[in-house]
């Protein structure tokens, strides 16, 4: 028991070690970007059918690392904090009355692995466990089985931090030879996951415990593959298709995984399939529907598609069917300002054309009657296309059709205090209705309150004051605004100035379904002072230094993320997913 518990804090360690962000000198070759399948390049140790990628194969430019490396040693500075507290909190003498021998000595180890830990959280920590600014990495699939290969200066620098562990731990990690190469790994119930230090790599990956050397040699890459991504050219095509850039760059083959646990598993997929799944007996035309559903959705890609010091820019694509996707591009609806930069702390908004979705609903009946699931398992499926039908013969209610979307605007929150659960006592914001005929919802309105009849309000984009009982309730400034196809509201002082600019809003009318935009360095603000706020109690005990830590964790990535934002939008290719991340001064 005592053991097993020391390995998996070790390994633990390992992983974190290794997954931490690594910056430091880069050289020429590092710069050069777009190179994604150079010789020696991580991709020649995955395979060419690997179902997921995602891959680092460049560093970060100089100047941006640059700017985010005394930001990043700030953050991991506070990390190493919390791990002494929590070496402190282990440290504490245990009820001798309820813990054991071996509880006691488990937190002993637990103690001393956290204190050794604690010293790689830093810039020149990392450098010393062999990180550098040009280490690249990949997280892939031999098969469906995970593998993470890291790039380090020197694998002596990762393999002394990893003994240095298990010298505080007191306890090694048990070792076998693959391929003549040592490996640690430790078990967990029924999985073995395993941690290689060559010369200038690190490889991390989990397997079944019954796997034998082989199998284990060809999943860690001891043995090459007999095709690589590399010369396939996977990542080279999705690079060309989506402007990605080898920043970071992969892709998740849904198809490919569906067919492998539908009766196609191959390779080291069998073996594993065969190890751990129980046999799921399917018919053939079972076999050929769910394959047929794999494809509308058959693959994501994603990637960096900018890089500077002023932000990211990143995407990820569901790429689908062809007739599915021209299909969800007629969704969306064209609303004043939604997809553009709001401002204010937090925005959100989204669109629908009511009318394409009941058209987009009716269409995929109508293909499920006249193709309908054989399949025993898709029988309730199938079973509910005739409810679906008719709820469709039912009128929508009124006003339903006339709907575009919406856009809310927050500017400000006062009085918020996450820590107590606290309500604001006053919010600054705006929101927008889309609508085909905004004055139609007024009237209906004004036939159910004689009070907002009383407004005089009119299409012609003017604030007016809702100075009605419900609205004096709030204890803040309602204004109201009405164009021909929008309906604004705006609450707190001033905040009535912008209704006008709101409506008046450009329009953008490509394919953008939900938008989100929010100001990130005053989110993480927020949540360093609710921490700063927040009272111990027995079941969250959390020291002084602790909550500081905390605190100071939030106020760094404040200082590192100015705002946020993301866009999903409908096109010929799929979902797309836009995000944006500013980068603070």
């Amino acid at each position: 028991m005592v053991k097993a518990f020391s390995s998996k804090l070790i390994l633990i360690a390992g992983f974190s070690v290794a997954t931490l962000i690594a910056c430091g000198d880069s050289d020429e070759e590092s710069k050069q970007a777009g190179e994604i399948a150079a010789a020696g390049s991580l991709l020649n140790y995955v395979p060419a059918d690997s179902p997921y990628v995602f891959a680092s194969l460049a560093p970060l430019p100089d100047d941006v690392l640059d700017k985010l490396e005394p930001k990043i040693n700030r953050i991991l500075s506070s990390y190493q904090i919390l791990l002494q507290e929590m070496v402190v909190m282990a440290a504490q003498p245990a009820d001798t009355e309820s813990a054991s021998e071996e509880d006691q000595l488990d937190q002993q180890k637990a103690v001393a692995i956290l204190s050794e830990m604690s010293s790689l959280f830093s810039i020149e920590g990392l450098r010393g466990a062999g990180f550098e600014r040009k280490s690249r990495s990949i997280l892939y699939g031999n098969g469906l089985l995970p593998v993470i290969r890291l790039e380090v200066s020197n694998g002596a620098l990762f393999e002394a931090a990893l003994a240095r562990i298990e010298e505080s731990a007191g306890e090694k990690m048990e070792q076998m030879s693959i391929a003549g190469n040592p490996v640690r790994y430790v078990d967990v119930d029924q999985a073995r996951i395993l941690v290689a230090v060559l010369y200038k790599q690190v490889v991390l990956s989990v397997a079944p415990v019954d796997f034998a050397e082989p199998q284990l040699s060809s999943l860690l890459g001891f043995a090459a593959p007999a095709s690589t991504i590399a010369a396939a050219g996977v990542l080279q095509k999705i690079s060309g298709d989506y402007g990605y850039n080898d920043f970071l760059i992969g892709y998740l083959d849904f198809a490919r995984i569906v067919g492998t646990l539908t009766g196609y598993a191959k390779g080291l997929d069998a073996d594993l399939v065969a190890s751990t799944i129980d046999e799921v007996v399917l018919s053939d035309v079972c076999h050929a529907e769910i394959r047929e559903m794999a494809g509308v959705a058959p693959r994501m890609v994603m990637g960096y598609s900018d890089v500077s010091t002023e932000q990211f820019e990143s995407q990820a694509v569901i790429e689908l069917r062809d007739d599915i996707a021209a299909e969800l591009k007629t969704l969306p609806a064209a609303i004043p300002g939604l997809g553009a930069d709001a401002g204010g702390l937090l925005s959100f908004g989204m669109s629908l054309n009511v009318v394409a979705v009941r058209q987009f609903v009716e269409a995929r009946v109508d293909a499920m009657e006249k193709d309908p699931f054989m399949c025993e398992h898709f029988a309730d499926l199938q079973a509910g296309v005739a409810q679906v039908r008719a709820g469709l013969q039912e009128p929508p209610p009124p006003m339903v059709n006339d709907f575009r979307g919406f856009l809310a605007v927050i500017e400000n929150i006062e009085g918020l205090n996450m820590a107590t659960q606290t309500p604001p006592t006053s919010v600054d914001g705006r929101f927008l209705l889309a609508m085909n005929n905004a004055p139609a919802l007024v009237a209906l309105g004004t036939m159910l309150s004689p009070d907002l009849a009383g407004l005089g309000l009119q299409p012609d984009s003017k604030p007016v004051l809702l100075d009605l009982p419900q609205a004096q309730m709030l204890g803040q400034d309602l204004y109201v605004a009405l164009s021909n196809d929008a309906l604004a509201l705006s609450i707190g002082d001033g905040a009535e100035a912008e209704l006008g600019d709101m409506l008046a809003a450009k329009v953008e009318d490509n394919g953008t379904f939900f938008s989100f935009g929010m100001d990130s360095s005053r989110y993480y603000a927020f949540v360093a002072e609710a921490i700063q706020m927040q009272e111990p109690n027995d079941e969250a005990p959390m020291s002084p230094e602790f909550q500081k830590a905390m605190q100071e964790i939030m106020l760094g990535y404040a200082d590192i993320y100015e705002h946020m934002s993301a866009q999903v939008r409908f096109t010929d290719k799929g979902v797309v997913i836009d995000s944006v991340v500013t980068l603070g001064d």
